[in-house]
């Protein structure tokens, strides 16, 4: 027998760190690409007086992906060579046959490695970029850019305890957006949960959000309100 199953997804939401005020950040970002990183000792009728070479291995069928904003996540760990730095990409073939994506800008196999204003580093200096020498070469006009690997991004989770917990610390004119938001539940600190109006309060509130307050009471002891809270499409 058939049917169809309707699914939603807990609301997600930027985390906020509900004492300080402050942005919760990751450096577990989605879509980033760490890729091995082999530094040559020279290479045959290339200009090893001025340039070091190295190799950046990237996986079969990933060769329409070395285009213009391409970022590799490498890691290089020091030398005190300085000269600049030139990487070819080379596909892994798990053989003992090479095969190299082209640099569309000049149908060479190499691009040069520079700061993002295009002003030349030598390899000696990568670390100041990233005292752990893992890095980001961002593809940008047939020249590889160099970042620091170490990136942040806003940390995004399911928003229902947190939503939970702004509601009840917010009272009504202290939110620019929402002015009317809020329990407001310092208003009733010393008061009696059942007959100073807060479960009324929380079931609106709760209910303006789509939320509902399935279970709320106060721990006698330490004064804690407890609550178990669902989404209405949860």
């Amino acid at each position: 027998m058939g049917g169809f199953f309707n699914y939603t997804m807990a609301r997600q939401d930027i985390q906020i760190d509900a004492d300080y005020g402050e942005l919760e950040t990751t450096d577990n970002i989605i879509g980033k690409m760490n890729y091995d990183f082999v530094l040559l000792d020279s290479v045959p009728g290339a200009d090893n007086d001025n340039y070091c070479y190295g190799e950046v291995i990237i996986p079969q069928n990933f060769e329409k992906r070395v285009k213009d904003g391409l970022e590799a996540h490498i890691s290089i760990p020091y030398k005190p060579i300085f000269k600049q730095l030139r990487v070819r990409f080379r596909v892994d073939l798990n053989s003992d046959l090479s095969e190299f994506i082209r640099n569309a800008s000049d149908n060479g196999l190499w691009f040069d490695v520079a700061l993002p204003d295009g002003v030349a580093i030598r390899l000696a200096e990568f670390r100041a970029i990233n005292e752990q020498n893992y890095f980001n070469l961002r593809l940008e006009g047939g020249r590889l850019s160099l970042y620091s690997g170490k990136e942040t991004d806003l940390l995004v989770k399911a928003s229902l305890s947190q939503n939970q917990n702004f509601l009840l610390r917010a009272s009504a004119g202290t939110l620019y957006q929402h002015p009317l938001t809020g329990v407001g539940l310092i208003d009733f600190l010393h008061g009696n949960f059942e007959n100073s109006g807060l479960a009324a309060k929380l079931q609106k509130e709760f209910e303006a959000d789509n939320m509902i307050v399935v279970n709320a009471y106060m721990n006698s002891e330490t004064g804690e309100l407890l609550l178990e809270v669902r989404e209405k499409n949860g």
